[in-house]
This record gives C-alpha cells, structure tokens and sequence, in this order.
C-alpha cells in the first residue's frame, strides 16, 4: 500500500485470513511512516466444534473474525485517551464481503466502536480464499439445549451474578464463555468455574476461545484496551448462537456498568465503556444485522449495586469463593496481585464490607509494600462522586426533581433511559425511578463503610491529613 493514498487514517492494519496457526497482519503506521508484520496471530476456536448447533454457519465465523481482528487492531494501535482520536482502518478476509460492506451494518458497527473505544474505525471487507478451520466442520454437541449462556470472566460480579442465577433457578443449566490473551486471567477463569461446579455439579460448563499474540513482543501493546467488553460480547454473541440461543447475559453491576465519571478533570480515567447499556444496545443491533434475526445482549443487574450482588454470597458464608476472584485494574507481577486501590479494587473492598462479608483477598495496600505512587487518588475521585450524588439525590424527595438533577449533571442517563426502556421492558418514569435507587444504595453504602474501606491506603501524614479532607467533604456534602 502506498502511504501517501491513504488520505486521513493514522493507521491500517491488514489482516491475513485468520486461522487457527501462524496467522499474520500487516500494521502500518501512516504518521510515523512505519511497517511492521507480526506472525504468529491466531485464535483457537476449537470449542466452537462443542455445540448444539450441527453446523457453525459461515457468517458466524465471519462474526468471530471480525471480533478477532478488532481485538488485534485495539491492542496495537497506541491510543492516548487525553489526546486527538486515534484513526484505525481495517483490512479483513471474510467469507460474505456482501453482508459486511452492506452500509447499514458498516455504519452500526463504526459507530458501537467509535462509542467504545474513542478512537475512528473503517473497514474493508474482502473476499477469504483460505481453508476452512476444522470448528467449522467439525460438530460434538455436548451442552443440553436451553442453557443460559453468559460471559465469563471469573471476576467478582460474574460470579455473583452466576451464583445468583443458579440459586433462583434450581433447574437450569448455564454456558459459560470466556476469551483474552492473558494465562493468569485463563486460569483464574477455570479456578473459579470449577468452584462453583463443584457446588452446583451438573450445571456449569465452560468454554474459552483464547487470542493469541506469538512473535510480537518486541512491540508495545495498547494497555488501555478499550474494544475489550465490545470483543468479548461479540465473542459471546457467537458461542450464543451456536448453543441454539437468541441472548446473551452479563453479569455486571449497575455502578460499574454505567460508570458514570468521577469528576469533570478525570476525562478519560476510568471512563470504559465495555458493558454500558448503550454498548449492550448497540452490539445487539450489531450482531442482530449481520444474522438478520433479532439477537438480544441482556444485564439482568443492571438496577443492583455490586454490594447487593454479593448478598447472596455472604447469606451463604461464602468468602471462600469472592476470595477467588480478581478485580484489579493494574494486577501487580509479586504477590499480592490485587492493588487495593484502583477504582475496581475499592468497589470490590466497598461491595464486600457493605454486603458484610469477610474480605479474604489479599491486597498490595494491606499486604505488601507500599506503592510508590499516591495510593489514595481513586478513593478520592470516588468519594467525590459520592458527594456530588449525595447532593443530587438529596435536594428533595420527589423523583421528578432528583432525576432533573442527577440528568442535569450526568446527561448520559437520559440517553440510557431513552434508548433502554423498552428494551428493560419498563416505562421511562418507572426506570428513572429504579436508577434512583440504584444511586441512592450506592451512596447509603458507602456512608456505612467508607472510614473502613480507607483503612491501609494511608501511612504518610499528609496523606492522612488530604484523606480526612475529603472524607469529611464527603460526609458534608
């Protein structure tokens, strides 16, 4: 490809045919005038042959590349969040061009990853010539039929979620799929799958279609991967299909899945948008195109807190299990692996004491060294959170004015409601109302634990001092 007919694109990445060994893309660089190729990109997805479906259709392996391929692009294409987005144009063999480059399933899915990842997306959809993978040939149904299939990543809410479907349903079944590249995340996932089948035998079966990276070391990867949740569900989205379903669930809590920002001067901190209901949204309508059927991506807890979440965890005494799960957003190479004080690792900290559970997880704050960066600046963009809820949600007890508030300062909430509603099968007032709630929860939890959940993160007086400012700010407010 000549540079200079490349018009606006930052960067192009051209992909060989996926297959399941020695794969290869071209990654091209346009500002910095750069070419590399990496070898070795591959996917396994030979659990695919383990299915209820007899035949894996084409234009769902077509679903699965194009997962693939977004991954690949998102983890090598530097993004810098603070700074202008980021242009990536994508060059895939697929075995229906004609349905990809249709412009009305282009358009949705340009917009879902413009939405998820900040940065412009194109394609190029072109004609695959290589073989078949042996999943689409290959057909070994095992799943009983009517199995709910979720996404598993073997965190805190997966688990609370799953633990929490299977003691309201006392006969039936679940699917549960994960994916990435990571070997520690692979075997966290099957850790605490096999946990939980242990106490439901029967009922649990997992499945993982793992992304792989060899030969390619030598280059950065993007550590901020925005397309993630987006990879994932359409991963997800597959697995679904082919277990003869129309949905698929997520379980994750309301304040995580909305992740409203902390503060207007954290613009691109702790803003992902993996499981959003908007994301969910837009990823059904993506994959309910390209399989011109309805498809639905479903979050049954999008109204509870993570603390109520793990109730059903802690009416069971089950710590053991929480303790199994990881949560952290920068996993520390020693032990202990889990920080304690990102944001992920205080809403775990914060679910688990209001929920009065004993937390057995070990953590750097508590455990091990002290970090060497100021471990209390996401406690204090989440109390200032808190504050500012507080406030909303405190001015009056009429709904009506509590949601003018709460939209006035986060307008995004409008446009769940807008665009969700229906879909949550409520009517807009009704959902409104049950946001309410969900904020109202939150903030009643963190006044019951927040002196707690401080505790480990201080050992320097100013850091004491700075604190205590802003817990009683927090407390004012």
């Amino acid at each position: 490809m000549n540079f200079h007919q490349v018009d606006n694109r930052k960067y192009t990445l051209c992909f060989d045919s996926i297959c399941n060994s020695n794969g290869a893309v071209n990654f091209i660089d346009h500002v910095n005038n750069d070419e590399k190729t990496f070898l070795g990109f591959t996917v396994d997805d030979r659990e695919f042959g383990y299915r209820v479906q007899q035949k894996l259709p084409s234009i769902i392996v077509d679903l699965i590349d194009l997962a693939v391929s977004i991954y690949a692009s998102d983890r090598l294409v530097f993004q810098n969040l603070r700074q202008a987005q980021s242009l990536i144009h994508v060059v895939l063999p697929v075995r229906h061009p004609e349905l990809l480059t249709a412009k009305i399933f282009r358009s949705k899915l340009e917009n879902l990853l413009e939405w998820a990842t900040g940065s412009r997306w194109s394609f190029d959809f072109q004609k695959r010539t290589a073989p078949d993978r042996p999943a689409e040939h290959q057909s070994l149904p095992i799943a009983p039929h009517g199995s709910e299939v979720a996404l598993w990543s073997g965190g805190l809410d997966a688990l609370a979620g799953l633990y929490t479907r299977l003691q309201n349903s006392s006969e039936n079944s679940f699917v549960l799929f994960g994916t990435g590249s990571n070997n520690v995340v692979y075997a966290r996932q099957k850790k605490v799958a096999h946990a939980i089948q242990s106490i439901f035998p029967g009922r649990c079966n997992l499945y993982r279609v793992p992304i792989r990276f060899f030969k390619s070391s030598k280059h950065q990867k993007n550590k901020t991967s925005r397309a993630r949740g987006v990879v994932f569900t359409l991963l997800g989205s597959a697995c679904s299909y082919l277990m003869g379903q129309r949905s698929l669930y997520v379980y994750e809590n309301g304040i995580g899945a909305i992740n409203l920002p902390y503060r207007a001067s954290t613009v691109g901190l702790d803003h992902s948008r993996s499981v959003h209901p908007l994301t969910l949204l837009m990823v059904s309508d993506v994959v309910s195109e390209i399989l011109g059927e309805q498809f639905q991506v479903k979050n049954p807890f999008l109204f509870w807190t993570k603390a109520e979440m793990c109730r059903v965890l802690a009416e069971d005494n089950r710590s053991d299990l929480s303790s199994l799960t990881m949560s952290c957003d920068s996993r520390h190479r020693q032990k202990p692996i889990q920080c304690g004080y990102c944001s992920s690792c205080l809403l775990r900290r914060q679910s688990l004491a209001a929920s009065k559970m004993q937390d057995e997880t070990r953590y750097v704050v508590l455990h091990g060294q002290r970090p060497p960066k100021n471990p209390t600046l996401h406690l204090s963009h989440m109390l200032e959170q808190v504050k500012t809820l507080r406030s909303l949600l405190g001015a009056s007890d009429n709904p009506n004015i509590q949601w003018k508030a709460l939209t006035q300062k986060f307008p995004g909430l409008d446009d769940i409601v807008d665009q969700s509603a229906d879909t949550e099968n409520l009517q807009p007032a009704d959902m409104q109302i049950r946001l309410i709630r969900l904020y109202q929860n939150y903030v009643m939890e963190w006044d019951t634990v927040e002196s707690q959940i401080a505790i480990g993160l201080l050992s320097k007086r100013g850091d004491q001092q700075a604190l205590s400012r802003c817990l009683n700010n927090s407390q004012q407010g």
